[in-house]
């Protein structure tokens, strides 16, 4: 059975308009890049590809962003691209989480220049690249089960990969408590013989 230990790569699958997954993303960050782990980036649509005009009012335009802003994911991640969108996605999770921009092509198309990913702007309307995007979400559904969300954490270990919904946090923890969270959250997901833990959810993003 793999340990914590045993961990030789990340792969973050993630929404960019959830500011669940924007905080657990800045305490991934951290800890696989003083870890050294690589840290690789894939779409999780919340959306799941619904047709934007059945996408309820209040959340059409961040649902526009997000399908987007993922098929840049996926388009990168076909080349192995990960600076560049961890460099996006810190842009713009910036703007939008931090900054309280509203989600928009602007905005996107700004945050993808900053990252040096300009080669990427062609892809924005690219329709086709759909598909990749929600075969990314099944992959992260086939690891962590079929009601989980954004974010997936896959897990490459010495026997396998491992899957898991979140952890979901706020505010994002750092140095010392940033290592205990490393620590519980692959144990917890290199046990086999655990399947869920939750509590009562008393912050906000």
């Amino acid at each position: 059975m793999s340990t914590p230990g045993d961990v030789t790569a990340v792969t973050y699958h993630f929404d960019p308009l959830c500011p669940w997954t924007w905080r657990t993303s800045r305490w991934l960050i951290d800890v696989t890049g003083r870890l050294g782990l690589p840290l690789s980036y894939r779409a999780f649509e919340l959306s799941d590809g619904a047709p934007l005009d059945a996408v309820p009012d209040q959340h059409r335009a961040g649902a526009r962003a997000s399908r987007s802003f993922l098929r840049v994911v996926e388009a990168a991640h076909a080349r192995d691209d990960d600076e560049v969108i961890a460099a996006f996605y810190t842009s713009y999770g910036t703007a939008v989480h931090e900054g309280k921009a509203s989600p928009s092509r602007e905005l996107i198309e700004a945050a993808l220049t900053e990252a040096g990913g300009r080669d990427y702007l062609a892809v924005l309307d690219d329709a086709s690249l759909d598909i990749d995007v929600a075969a990314a979400r099944r992959v992260a559904q086939v690891l962590s089960g079929d009601d989980a969300g954004s974010p997936v954490i896959v897990l490459s270990t010495l026997d396998g990969q491992r899957g898991f919904f979140g952890p979901v946090l706020a505010p994002t923890p750092t140095g010392a408590e940033a290592d205990q969270l490393w620590q519980v959250v692959t144990g917890f997901a290199t046990l086999s013989q655990v399947f869920e833990i939750k509590r009562r959810r008393d912050a906000h993003p």
